[in-house]
C-alpha cells in the first residue's frame, strides 16, 4: 500500500481549509494512514471521519471552512465523504468506510483502455468487453490509480459479472497472458476472502449482552463466511450487501427483542 497517495489527498482537504491545522497534523501522524489506501480526498476526509480526528457531526459545516472560490469543490468532496460513512444501516463509521472502500479499492486499475487491450489480447471476448463497457466504474482522472489489465480482468469476474470463475480459470489454462491471468485470479480470491468489519463489530457489541445471544453471533460469523465465499457471479457490492444484512439480523436478535 502506498500512504503517499492519502497524504496528498490530506494535504488537498488542508488546502481548501477542510482541515484545520491541527487535524491535518494528527491525521498525518496517524500509524493507521500507513496500512490503507485513501484515493482521493473524499476518501481521507471520510477516513478522518473514521479516525474520530473530525466528528460525522461536524461534517456538515466543513464546506463553510472553504477557501474562496472552492465552496462548491468543497461541497463536492463532504457530500461523497458523507456518503462513505453514513447509511441506514446501524453500523458506526468506522465499519460502514472500510465497507465502502474494499468495494471501492478492487476497482483500482479498471479503465476501458485496459478492458479494450484485454479485448486485444483475447482475454475477453466482444459479448464480454460490450457488458463490462457499459459498466464501468467513474474515477477522478487526478486521482486515479493507473490502468491495470489484472485489475480489469478480475473486476470482469467480481463486478460487471461478464465472466465467471470457470471462465477465468479457462483463461488461466492459456499458454498466453499467463501473468495477467495468475495475478487477476490473485486478485479474485483475495476479494472472495470474508471481510471481518461487521463480524467484529457485532462481536464487540455481543460481548456486553447477555450469554444467551452467543449462539447468534456463530450463526452471523458462519453466514457472512458463506456470503463472501459463494462462487460465480455475484458481484461484490452483493456480497456485502448480504454480509449486512446478516448484520441486521444479529442487531436484531440482540436488541429487538
Amino acid at each position: 500500500m502506498n500512504p503517499d497517495t492519502g497524504r496528498r489527498a490530506l494535504s488537498w482537504l488542508h488546502e481548501m481549509r477542510l482541515l484545520t491545522d491541527a487535524e491535518h497534523t494528527a491525521a498525518a501522524s496517524d500509524p493507521e494512514l500507513g496500512v490503507v489506501t485513501l484515493r482521493t480526498p473524499a476518501e481521507a476526509l471520510a477516513w478522518v471521519v473514521a479516525r474520530k480526528i473530525v466528528s460525522t457531526a461536524q461534517l456538515a459545516d466543513l464546506p463553510a471552512r472553504a477557501a474562496a472560490g472552492r465552496a462548491n469543490e468543497a461541497q463536492a468532496i463532504v457530500s461523497e465523504a458523507t456518503g462513505l460513512v453514513s447509511s441506514e444501516l446501524p453500523l458506526p463509521p468506522w465499519a460502514q468506510f472500510q465497507l465502502r472502500l474494499r468495494e471501492r479499492r478492487m476497482q483500482d486499475g479498471v479503465s476501458a483502455d485496459a478492458l479494450d487491450r484485454l479485448l486485444a489480447l483475447g482475454l475477453v471476448d466482444a459479448v464480454q468487453h460490450a457488458h463490462s463497457l457499459a459498466m464501468l466504474p467513474t474515477h477522478q482522472a487526478a486521482w486515479a490509480a493507473p490502468d491495470s489489465l489484472p485489475a480489469t480482468l478480475a473486476w470482469t469476474v467480481l463486478g460487471s459479472g461478464a465472466l465467471s470463475d470457470d471462465d477465468l480459470a479457462a483463461l488461466a489454462g492459456r499458454a498466453g497472458h499467463a501473468d495477467i491471468v495468475a495475478d487477476a485470479a490473485a486478485r479474485v480470491a483475495q476479494a472472495r476472502k470474508p471481510s471481518r468489519t461487521a463480524t467484529s463489530f457485532v462481536t464487540s457489541t455481543s460481548s456486553s449482552a447477555s450469554s444467551s445471544t452467543s449462539s447468534t453471533s456463530a450463526y452471523f460469523s458462519k453466514t457472512t463466511i458463506s456470503v463472501n465465499t459463494s462462487p460465480g457471479l455475484v458481484p461484490a457490492r452483493w456480497k456485502m450487501i448480504g454480509a449486512v444484512v446478516a448484520a441486521l439480523v444479529v442487531l436484531y436478535v440482540l436488541f429487538g427483542r
